[in-house]
């Protein structure tokens, strides 16, 4: 079976070995192996393929340019034609054999399709672990700026977003705080709006005892809310960010904490609390806030 790898540097690997971008006949062709790949099983007709390959704009003899880019392609990884082939000819069109070819990007949503919250969460996250790993680099880099290249890289952002949101929820049921932080990480480097992995970040930094880490994530989720949308956090996640404060469950057991930063931060968010209130400059210096936020989570 042949392997075509999306993510990083396009390759496919044959019974003969890597074959590199470079080695596929040129731009074209590669991209043409590209949108085949990433719609594998599925006949992508020749218009539509030249509408993607020129950006709505084919030239008036595409058709001929198009299948000589196809030739091209086949001779370079030493295909057959027709209807059998790996690189099959249909109807006005071509298809990529999903017999014959496995293709990363597929394989990733494969894994998360099966991997809902209603699945054992031990089942589930091993595969979406598995999908993760998946992902070495950024989807199709060599296609910086091709329309149909940064529609589907939207795309897979947000299904990336979408199961490291779901593996950390998992995670989180099964207990495993550690693996929940490093997934709720994964799914906010991709979107530092996911409100739901800023959630479950914050969940089990204060569970395992990092208050005060937790606290941060809540300032920056606030941050990043505030300049790119112009809203506050959800009521929930203010009730988080409040139970969090008072310190309700903390297991102190699991962490030690610098009572002083911990001060500072709190001081820093009750600044931010008042900061829109008509009167807020009368509340005086920063020892008086300190008494303040002692009181709050007294």
């Amino acid at each position: 079976m042949w392997r075509i790898e999306l993510f990083g540097v396009t390759t496919v690997t044959t019974g003969d070995g890597i074959v590199s971008t470079t080695d596929l006949g040129g731009d074209k062709p590669r991209q043409i192996m590209e949108i085949l790949a990433l719609s594998a099983g599925v006949p992508v007709p020749k218009d539509h393929l030249a509408e993607l390959l020129w950006d709505g704009h084919p030239p008036p003899s595409y058709l001929g340019t198009l299948e000589s880019y196809v030739c091209v392609l086949r001779r370079t990884l030493g295909l057959g034609r027709g209807r059998g082939a790996t690189l099959r000819t249909v109807m006005r069109g071509y298809l990529l054999d999903p017999a014959e070819v496995s293709v990363d990007l597929l394989e990733f949503r494969r894994l998360l399709r099966h991997s809902t919250v209603g699945a054992d969460p031990r089942a589930a996250l091993a595969r979406l672990e598995e999908a993760l790993t998946l992902v070495r680099a950024e989807l199709l880099v060599g296609d910086a700026y091709a329309a149909w290249a940064v529609t589907e890289r939207e795309t897979f952002r947000r299904e990336l977003v979408e199961a490291a949101t779901l593996a950390a929820t998992h995670a989180t049921t099964l207990g495993e705080d550690e693996d929940a932080i490093r997934l709720a990480h994964r799914a906010i480097a991709a979107d530092a709006l996911s409100e739901d992995a800023w959630c479950l970040l914050m969940g089990a930094l204060w569970r395992t005892g990092r208050t005060t880490e937790a606290l941060r994530a809540y300032l920056a989720l606030k941050g990043h809310l505030s300049t790119e949308l112009g809203v506050d956090p959800s009521a929930g996640t203010q009730d988080l960010y409040l139970r969090i404060l008072r310190s309700e469950g903390v297991d102190h057991r699991q962490g030690a904490h610098d009572a002083c930063e911990e001060v500072r931060v709190l001081v820093h968010l009750l600044r931010q609390a008042v900061a829109s209130v008509r009167g807020a400059d009368a509340l005086g210096p920063d020892h008086a806030l300190v008494r303040a936020v002692a009181d709050l989570v007294a």
